[in-house]
């Protein structure tokens, strides 16, 4: 049994409002799919339940494959130092494993945050074990560090 256009449009609706729940604008896509395949259906293109499915099936893949493949790279925010989470900044700490630009390693921060003292950390410096630092920032869990 072929759906109505109603029901495409439902779905796609519903797809769309997940996005929301489960980020990864993936789920979005298919929910482009179905409005699309809801206006097809609407108009008179696809008749058949084997029809409306292709195209939703087809839609939604090509719109993943544009994304994925072409669009994301160009629509994706640069981030910047102004970006950074400062809520760690001041914070002061010694590295525990040599931070080599543009390598990762770790600091541990005198007092703990959120029960944490062990970070992963980068820096724009060479910075050896048991070199005192001060933190900058935070991109994500790992943090932006200087010499003290």
């Amino acid at each position: 049994m072929a759906l109505s256009p109603i029901a495409w449009l439902a779905i796609g609706i519903v797809l769309m409002a997940v996005e929301i729940i489960m980020p990864g604008f993936i789920i979005f896509w298919f929910g482009i799919g179905a409005v699309i395949t809801a206006a097809l259906v609407y108009i008179g293109l696809l008749e058949s339940e084997i029809s409306q499915w292709f195209c939703f099936f087809i839609s939604s893949g090509a719109f993943l494959v544009f994304w994925f493949g072409y669009l994301k790279d160009r629509v994706k925010v640069k981030t910047s130092d102004d970006a950074l989470d400062v809520t760690l900044a001041g914070k002061k700490g010694k590295c525990i494993k040599d931070i080599i630009p543009p390598q990762i390693g770790e600091v541990e921060l005198f007092e703990p945050f959120h029960g944490v003292t062990v970070w992963k950390a980068q820096s724009k410096e060479l910075i050896r074990k048991d070199e005192q630092i001060v933190v900058e920032g935070a991109d994500g869990i790992k943090l932006i560090v200087k010499k003290l």
